[in-house]
């Protein structure tokens, strides 16, 4: 356990030295079976500005027990993806990159307009929560994001841009021939309103 200011995040880091449990093996030997020491790569040196949000679950391979942290880092293995943080549904933050390395969360991507920068994985910061389609957000996770976005402004010494996956990796980023198929999460049942609310609060709080 690390503490980030008031906030306290776990070490779960994708490498192949972590010897946590995902699934019936390590983590460590999962990255090591890949080929790789770790799922994340130098930054090309863009300046980071970005939080990404996205949701993730192993409901597709274990649908009785989609919240399972250790099941759903398996997948990140397994798939050779991943992202800077993971909040699960009581609030608790795990650290899956260093912030300062580019972890592969984003895939083919560009953003917003009037923006338009693409290859988002080379600026941002990905944060994934424990979700699926239809389950929502839990207060406790809403709490922790917003926290632990202030977090990373205030280590970063400005204020972020915020987007959900899909609004990065949607249909856009199909037409323009960056990515095969489009994001959806974190979805409609993500409020962003809130979202929005909880991070002035939290800038107000920590000023």
């Amino acid at each position: 356990m690390e503490k980030c200011g008031h906030l306290k995040i776990t070490s779960c880091l994708l490498n192949a030295e972590n010897p946590l449990r995902a699934g019936n093996s390590s983590i460590g030997r999962l990255v090591a079976a890949s080929g790789r020491r770790r799922l994340w790569e130098e930054r090309s040196g863009a300046a980071v500005d970005t939080v990404v949000i996205h949701y993730t679950s192993a409901v597709a391979v274990a649908p009785e027990a989609p919240f399972r942290k250790e099941r759903i880092l398996k997948i990140f293995c397994d798939y050779g993806v991943s992202s800077h943080y993971l909040i699960g549904r009581k609030g608790g933050i795990g650290r899956l990159a260093p912030e300062e390395m580019k972890a592969w969360h984003a895939g083919g991507s560009i953003m917003p307009e009037p923006d338009n920068r693409r290859a988002v994985n080379d600026f941002s910061i990905g944060i994934e929560l424990m979700a699926t389609a239809t389950s929502g957000f839990t207060p406790s996770q809403y709490s922790s994001l917003s926290q632990l976005c202030r977090s990373i402004e205030r280590r970063h010494g400005r204020r972020f841009l915020y987007v959900g996956h899909d609004q990065i990796a949607g249909e856009r980023a199909v037409a323009l021939g960056l990515r095969g198929e489009p994001k959806t999460d974190p979805g409609l049942l993500f409020d962003w309103k809130r979202f929005f609310a909880d991070i002035e609060e939290a800038r107000r709080t920590s000023a």
